[in-house]
């Protein structure tokens, strides 16, 4: 299956389960069942999130669209308030402006799934030789990032881990779900890495990628923060 076909599936399920979350907090406060309200409640928040972040990597504007989105309609609303007339014009100014950088990030034409069709490609790159090095930077003001290379095997590192423990980007509960995932300490426990065999799938590496942006660091936009290098 294609990576975008897959992500537009994984998408859907999401969506789906959103729908069965809210359909059920409805009917466990109608039933007064507020502990289970606010258990399915904290599970759509989490589903919410990973939509967003999977939403962000089929297009790219995808944040800054659902800001428009909600400005427009809170424009509008606030347009239609009783005593805003004399604020009228400056609604109707604002709402122009919105849709219309609103109408030009949707007619943009954005590959296809861009983060996992540029990473797989540098993946094959890196196990050809083609490259050394590739750098995928989740937050680049708290320096964040894996560190991916190949000689014997193909080597995921992430280092400064006594610097993201003080910035506050990775925390013990984050440490065990990479350790997990296969990830060790090195002899001075300054950085985590995984040793991968280099005939391991590009689509499993890939696989295994996206549990650590969507499941040990949860972002909810990585647009301005994030970047890929290579060497």
């Amino acid at each position: 299956m294609h990576d975008l076909d897959r992500l537009k599936m994984l998408i859907g399920l999401y969506q789906k389960e959103a729908r069965d979350l809210k359909k059920l907090i409805s009917i466990s406060i109608k039933e007064w069942e507020y502990m289970m309200a606010d258990h399915y409640a904290q599970r759509l928040r989490q589903v919410n999130r990973e939509l967003q972040i999977l939403q962000t990597i089929l297009d790219p504007d995808y944040g800054e669209k659902q800001i428009l989105i909600r400005q427009i309609t809170h424009y509008k609303k606030n347009r239609s308030l009783a005593g805003q007339k004399n604020l009228r014009e400056l609604y109707e100014q604002w709402i122009g402006d919105a849709e219309k950088k609103l109408e030009g990030l949707n007619s943009n034409v954005n590959p296809d799934a861009p983060f996992s069709r540029v990473v797989a490609d540098l993946l094959e790159k890196l196990k050809r030789k083609e490259v050394q090095k590739v750098v995928l930077m989740f937050d680049s003001e708290l320096d964040l990032g894996i560190i991916i290379t190949s000689g014997r095997k193909l080597y995921l590192r992430i280092p400064k881990i006594k610097t993201l423990r003080n910035r506050n980007a990775i925390g013990n509960h984050q440490i065990s779900l990479l350790q997990g995932m296969g990830f060790q300490w090195d002899a001075r426990e300054t950085l985590l890495y995984l040793g991968l065999e280099l005939n391991t799938l590009t689509n499993q590496v890939m696989e295994l990628l996206s549990k650590i942006v969507f499941k040990v660091f949860i972002f909810e936009e990585m647009g301005g923060k994030s970047y890929i290098s290579y060497r």
